[in-house]
């Protein structure tokens, strides 16, 4: 019995910061969904928080209003970038690109 008492404790110190983790992922994309948060101040930031660097740069997007998982995915398409990268790994040309995509198509709505 100990033993599985230990296995519990150490799985639940493994996935504790994890679950804290996928708990602020889902808090800023309900924030930028609802537009209390600017895409702009997420992409554009130097340094970005490590919810947002290991968020899929396709799902954040896709949860800006007016611009929805097709008009997402054909952004990334244009700027070549795949739907499960990382909003971490793109460039700062890439996150500028972006950002100037999102505003167009958020202006034409």
């Amino acid at each position: 019995m100990t033993t599985s008492t230990k296995l519990h404790s150490e799985r639940l110190a493994a996935v504790s910061p994890l679950k804290l983790l996928r708990q602020r992922m889902d808090a800023l994309l309900e924030q930028v969904g609802s537009g209390s948060l600017n895409i702009d101040s997420i992409l554009l930031q130097n340094d970005l928080d490590l919810a947002i660097d290991v968020l899929y740069v396709c799902k954040l997007v896709e949860v800006v209003p007016s611009v929805g998982k097709v008009k997402a995915r054909q952004m990334l398409a244009r700027m070549n970038v795949s739907e499960t990268e990382q909003t971490g790994n793109l460039t700062i040309d890439q996150r500028n690109k972006l950002v100037q995509l999102i505003a167009t198509e958020v202006s034409a709505s």
